[in-house]
């Protein structure tokens, strides 16, 4: 097989990493702090980032290439942990997606409601930038309008479109990046209003999966904000990264998604073993990640980890640049 190299961004696998770990938090503890602490952006933040990051791929190659490193990881992790933990008595409600998934299958949702945003947006990337933000708030206007019932589409479509607002908000963080002259203080002033809105109870969670967008306009605006306002702090902080350190940050985040499809399969089983919260946390975490990492080496990466086999020598590339060059490529996983 051929071996692929990634020309990476450090930084922005960084945040992959820590917003995988806010992922598992936010399933290990329901308490209020960490609701509001994770909830309005741990998962925004991915959609965000796959606008940000510019992509020259036709249509089609996008969908297909995404295809493969979304779905087919979603697929063969659905048979698996279907067959040890759920069962096929249901089929079409393991099919359905969102809020019809069993517990161990929690975060499936997040994949095919990633897929239909990603390739909704493409669909009309070609559009001025305001007319995507029109067609982006008209979908997202939708969503809030039909909350009790979007959860219930299947496979998560309807979240995904609601969620292409996010995806046009990176691209026009991208747009705009070069004219930012203080990125590190634009930022921090961003995260800055955002903590002001939640502290103050202006801004609730969101809680994606089940179609709530939080208060209305206000949530959506700050999940956009800690985004944003993450790329541009976390780019400075990270900007020398490279080398070792650059290479190793990218390998973990290339094995993230798979942490992101067995977390909940391995934290069902931890409670059901009576394993308490924090060596849960642990075992959720590390054991995927690890395992991921061997499984780069073999033919069953692509299929698991939605990485293709060897792809295991990215290198920390340079900052973004202004869009008529375009940032390193990404996925969620690879390019």
């Amino acid at each position: 097989m051929v071996k692929h190299v990634l020309h990476r961004d450090a930084s922005i696998d960084a945040l992959r990493i820590v917003a995988i770990v806010a992922i598992v938090v936010g399933h290990v503890w329901f308490e209020p702090p960490v609701r509001l602490a994770t909830y309005t952006w741990h998962v925004p933040i991915f959609f965000v980032l796959s606008g940000y990051l510019a992509s020259s791929l036709a249509f089609g190659e996008l969908a297909w290439r995404r295809g493969q490193s979304l779905l087919l990881p979603y697929l063969a992790w659905l048979v698996i942990i279907a067959a040890i933990l759920v069962g096929f008595d249901d089929p079409l409600r393991l099919l359905a997606g969102g809020a019809q998934l069993p517990r161990e299958l929690n975060a499936f949702w997040f994949v095919t409601a990633f897929f239909v945003a990603i390739v909704a947006a493409a669909a009309i990337e070609r559009l001025r930038l305001g007319w995507q933000w029109l067609i982006a708030a008209g979908l997202l206007t939708a969503g809030y309008l039909t909350s009790e019932v979007i959860a219930l589409v299947p496979l998560d479509a309807g979240v995904g479109l609601a969620c292409v607002v996010f995806v046009v908000a990176g691209r026009t963080l991208r747009d705009m990046q070069s004219r930012i002259g203080h990125p590190t203080t634009t930022g921090a002033a961003m995260l800055a209003v955002s903590a002001a809105l939640i502290l103050s109870g202006a801004s609730g969670p969101l809680d994606l999966k089940h179609g709530d967008f939080g208060t209305p306009v206000v949530s959506v605006v700050t999940a956009m904000l800690i985004s944003g306002g993450l790329i541009l702090v976390v780019g400075e902080l990270l900007a020398g990264i490279d080398g070792r350190a650059g290479e190793f940050i990218s390998r973990l985040s290339l094995c993230g998604f798979m942490v992101v499809l067995t977390h909940s399969a391995v934290l069902f089983v931890m409670r059901e073993a009576g394993v308490n919260e924090w060596a849960s946390f642990g075992v959720a975490l590390v054991g995927p990640w690890l395992v991921a990492m061997l499984l780069l080496f073999t033919p069953l990466s692509l299929v698991l980890c939605g990485v293709p086999r060897r792809a295991v020598k990215p290198r920390a590339a340079e900052k973004p640049v202004p869009h008529h060059v375009g940032p390193p490529r990404h996925s969620f996983s690879s390019d």
